[in-house]
């Protein structure tokens, strides 16, 4: 058993965050896998935990244990946390290491109890899988060894889940904003359609174009340039909800696409909000620099093709854009 050092220990919350696994209760791979360590045991509980320095996490288990979260102190689990090794009692409630905790105590206590550590590729200990009973069971050698099986199972899904999160990322977001590509929008939009059909909400789509850009990358460089369209992407979240999406669909042109009930913002009221967002100089080499971008909107047909809908949200920002032109030139006159 590889030995935990100090400084994996010290890292476990840092390690459980970048994993995300407290986002996934209730993983179904993961509960397949307690559902196999209670077989393997004969244990009527299982269950995945995560132990980070306030909670006992259970993330995952058998019907006999539901998900849930459970003070640090009073959870058995830490003890195999914190010392990095496997604790495998026929009976716990005559262990004497487990007199703090509540499990151990009262009517049906816990009395079987085997947990084996969740140690990641990074050698840190984030959790347990552990199975227990309110009889007592000895188990073999070879049980305990396919037990130990399983917890490398569970931390190696855990892992993997999140590389392919991460990897999914990568390949449905632009890296230089974070907003989504084309192919996510046509997702979102496909959902949007759904829940509009369902729920009677409306699905708004505006198009925005930075105006002039091509001439802040001639005179200013790419970088400057590079600045701009994330300062646009940064004001663009403030100005929407968690829930609406924004996709970069060419160099210097987004799409924003956001579903709208009677209870909530009419489609002006969004568009204004986008420009009060936008409006403001951005700093561009240094100096602080007006940039103008063009908005156009539509409301969706539902089950309207993306291409076509883009097509009219598109020439609603030209027409926006000349508009705004227009206006400026008359006021120069």
């Amino acid at each position: 058993m590889a030995h935990v050092t100090d400084a994996a220990r010290a890292r476990p919350g840092d390690t459980i965050s970048r994993l995300g696994v407290l986002d996934r209760s209730a993983d179904p791979a993961l509960t397949a896998l307690t559902r196999l360590a209670s077989y393997v045991s004969g244990a009527d509980g299982a269950a995945v935990h995560i132990i980070d320095e306030h909670a006992q996490h259970r993330v995952a288990g058998t019907s006999a244990a539901p998900v849930g979260d459970h003070p640090r102190d009073d959870a058995m689990c830490r003890l195999v946390v914190d010392g990095g090794e496997r604790i495998v009692c026929a009976d716990a409630t005559r262990d004497p290491r487990f007199g703090f905790s509540s499990f151990v105590r009262g009517e049906q206590p816990i009395r079987f109890y085997a947990s084996f550590p969740l140690r990641t590729s990074e050698n840190v200990v984030i959790g347990t899988l552990c199975t227990f009973d309110s009889t007592e069971i000895a188990l073999s050698a070879e049980q305990e060894a396919r037990l130990e099986d399983l917890a490398d199972q569970v931390t190696a899904q855990i892992e993997l889940t999140r590389l392919a999160v991460e990897l999914g990322h990568a390949a449905s977001h632009d890296p230089l904003t974070g907003a989504v590509n084309r192919l996510v929008l046509g997702d979102r939009l496909a959902q949007a359609f759904a829940r509009q059909a369902r729920h009677g909400s409306e699905t708004f789509v505006a198009v925005l174009d930075v105006d002039d850009f091509k001439a802040v990358n001639d005179v200013h460089g790419h970088d400057a340039g590079d600045q701009v369209l994330v300062e646009v992407v940064r004001r663009l979240r403030t100005a929407l909800r968690a829930e609406d999406t924004i996709a970069r669909i060419g160099g210097d042109e987004f799409v924003v696409l956001a579903e709208l009930t009677q209870a909530q913002s009419s489609e002006q009221a969004v568009v204004a909000r986008l420009q009060r967002a936008l409006a403001p100089p951005m700093r561009i080499g240094g100096e602080e620099r007006s940039v103008i971008v063009s908005v156009g909107w539509v409301l969706a047909t539902p089950g309207e093709p993306i291409r076509s809908l883009l097509a009219r949200a598109d020439a609603a920002m030209y027409e926006a854009k000349a508009g705004a032109k227009a206006g400026a030139s008359g006021s120069a006159a």
